[in-house]
């Protein structure tokens, strides 16, 4: 653990390679790279579904990358956070990771990978994906307790690259459809589905920007522009 505690890696090679790795696995390997994205987007809903008190009956993932969440039923308050939520987990979740990783924590992020990945798994409720949560999971672990430091930070930085760009993938190419989120959104608020759409890309374009520069340069924001670094 310690290994990975304090290891710089701000602008280091690792960040450029990792992110170059990442690009390729969400480009190219499609549903397989989806998947884990997917997993935590149906998280995200998840998680607010049991914050909310509503009961969570299981995280599904479909072939195709595709995915969906049972909570319990009926129109609530709730909602309006329960739905989305699930497109901002993945880009959140990947500046949250890029800020850890600044800090020098690869170690931190590579446990809070297992613990997600271990939690997805007891709510995963279809075989898809419990072996998706079940073999990365074991990934990360193997990596935890048999990997060198570099490969254990590589794949930290990786993680974290692989949430902010599959982030974004999946808000791009996400449905517009009755039964989506963009679609249950535009229901509940009378806002057009491809309004909800622009609102998730643009936030997981700001958290690519913003999680990219940290790892690149150590700053979220280029100081003094609008709306940060003002003066006081």
């Amino acid at each position: 653990m310690d290994d990975l505690i304090g290891v710089p890696v701000v602008g280091q090679p690792v960040v450029y390679a990792a992110g170059f790795i990442a690009l390729l696995l969400v480009v190219f390997t499609g549903s397989w790279a989806g998947s884990l994205v997917t997993l935590a987007h149906e998280g995200g809903h998840a998680l607010t579904s049991v914050l909310a008190l509503r009961g969570l009956y299981g995280v599904h993932l479909e072939d195709g990358g595709g995915g969906f969440t049972r909570f319990g039923g009926g129109w609530g308050a709730s909602l309006y956070v329960i739905y989305p939520a699930g497109y901002l987990t993945p880009p959140l979740l990947g500046l949250g990771g890029a800020a850890v990783l600044v800090d020098g924590n690869a170690w931190g992020v590579l446990v809070g990978a297992v613990v997600i990945l271990a939690v997805s798994f007891l709510v995963a409720a279809n075989a898809l994906a419990n072996v998706v949560a079940a073999v990365a999971s074991v990934g990360v672990i193997a990596a935890l307790v048999w990997g060198p430091a570099t490969l254990q930070v590589a794949l930290a930085v990786v993680v974290v690259w692989w949430l902010l760009l599959g982030g974004v993938r999946s808000t791009v190419r996400m449905g517009r459809s009755s039964d989506s989120d963009a679609g249950v959104m535009s229901r509940l608020t009378l806002i057009p589905p491809i309004i909800w759409q622009a609102f998730w890309v643009t936030v997981a374009l700001v958290c690519l920007y913003a999680g990219g520069r940290l790892l690149l340069v150590g700053t979220a924001w280029p100081p003094g522009v609008w709306p940060f670094g003002l003066p006081a």
